[in-house]
């Protein structure tokens, strides 16, 4: 009987891992490809501000979306306040991108026509929703140790994103957790 019990045990282990493997890699793919497309958005939303002669900062706009993924979190089964961190680091990223790109500007004006605000905004929250979603579902195949996080940031590649935007938004993922 014991011998049964530890195969039956090891062949559970063994199946764990091979099914927790794709949804962890499918869960860090979709993470990583909407990090780096929330950031390339932000040269519209720079672009967008600048033509508009818009401040960088938006403190109200900043609460609203604050709210906005904090409720979306709980949607998604993960505990908001463990959210809050990361969205933090997320919009400090988005500003920090914005101002590198109004700094390239002032040498080297881009004329490029940019879409209505509006319209990049919503598809920043499907961004975040993505975001969210693949959070949780990392967090069910195994969470964000040392590997995983390190294997992000060396797919976030999206322009003006520092290694310290990378290291504060990496940081802030690892302290995340589902909801009880």
């Amino acid at each position: 009987m014991t011998h049964f019990t530890t195969i039956l045990f090891s062949s559970l282990f063994v199946c764990c891992n091979v099914f927790a493997g794709p949804v962890s890699s499918v869960a860090l793919g979709t993470l990583s490809t909407a990090l780096n497309e929330r950031m390339q958005v932000m040269k519209e939303v720079a672009g967008y501000k600048a033509q508009h002669h818009l401040p960088i900062e938006d403190l109200p706009r900043e609460q609203q979306v604050m709210q906005s993924m904090l409720k979306n979190a709980e949607q998604a089964g993960l505990e908001p306040h463990s959210v809050e961190p990361f969205v933090h680091a997320l919009m400090n990223a988005s500003k920090a991108i914005q101002y590198r790109y109004r700094a390239d500007w002032l040498s080297a004006p881009d004329s490029a026509a940019v879409r209505d605000l509006a319209d990049t905004r919503q598809q920043i929250q499907r961004l975040d929703s993505q975001l969210l979603n693949a959070i949780g579902q990392q967090l069910l195949a195994g969470g964000f140790p040392h590997a995983e996080r390190a294997w992000l940031a060396s797919k976030l590649t999206a322009a003006n994103l520092s290694e310290g935007d990378k290291n504060s938004l990496l940081t802030s993922l690892a302290s995340i957790r589902r909801s009880q």
